[in-house]
């Protein structure tokens, strides 16, 4: 009877060690599998492409790039605005303009090809002092697109050529005092002409006449 006991003890032992060996491999496995089949919906989730996120990315982008290109429009702009212009004087202008015929001669012209000059006051101001020899009149503050207009609708509205569209010669605005020329030359750059042939004469009117300077009679257009 001992001896079956015996037996049946390391026997009953084994078992229990085999189940509990078996038991132990199994539960990593049933955890990798769970853990597999809960992951894989969230992994996914989060990786599939989501339309509306893609569509507010692509909106975002071009937002971004269309105020870059307005913050660069501006830049130019500035760049336009601010950037010196030539300041003529007087010995400058008397000497590029052509000789009185009926006075005496005149110096050499100044070496510096054709000059185009622009007097942007009022037609009540033309009248009363008369203008530079030469200049044509684009008054600024009743005309203040007239260097935006193209040739045709330029020369419709003035009854002369659009200066300065032959792309040669310097382009020197005067007024009075020199303020108007300032502004006139600063719109002559953003309507697209060369900062390089546009010039302001600082003194204008009044130091072409202090100096005395050749006067022409105006009997112009009054634009209104």
């Amino acid at each position: 009877m001992a001896s079956v006991l015996s037996i049946r003890r390391p026997i009953a032992a084994l078992a229990a060690r085999t189940a509990k060996t078996t038991s132990q491999k199994a539960i990593p496995h049933a955890a990798v599998t769970a853990l597999l089949s809960s992951t894989a919906s969230p992994r996914s989730y989060f990786t599939a492409p989501r339309p509306q996120t893609a569509r507010l990315a692509l909106a975002s982008s071009n937002i971004k790039q269309h105020l870059s290109h307005q913050q660069q429009t501006i830049r130019r702009i500035n760049d336009y605005t601010t950037k010196p212009l030539r300041s003529w004087k007087f010995e400058d202008i008397n000497a590029a303009l052509p000789s009185d015929p009926a006075g005496p001669p005149s110096p050499p012209a100044n070496p510096q090809g054709k000059l185009i000059l622009i007097d942007v006051r009022e037609p009540a101001e033309l009248t009363s002092t008369g203008i530079i020899p030469t200049a044509v009149a684009v008054p600024l503050a009743s005309q203040p697109d007239a260097l935006f207009l193209t040739p045709d609708e330029f020369e419709t509205r003035f009854g002369f050529p659009k200066p300065g569209i032959e792309e040669e010669g310097d382009i020197i605005f005067y007024c009075k005092a020199g303020v108007r020329a300032k502004t006139a030359a600063q719109l002559a750059v953003q309507a697209g002409y060369n900062p390089d042939r546009i010039g302001v004469y600082e003194g204008s009117w009044l130091d072409w006449a202090d100096k005395g300077g050749r006067v022409e009679k105006w009997e112009g257009p009054k634009h209104e």
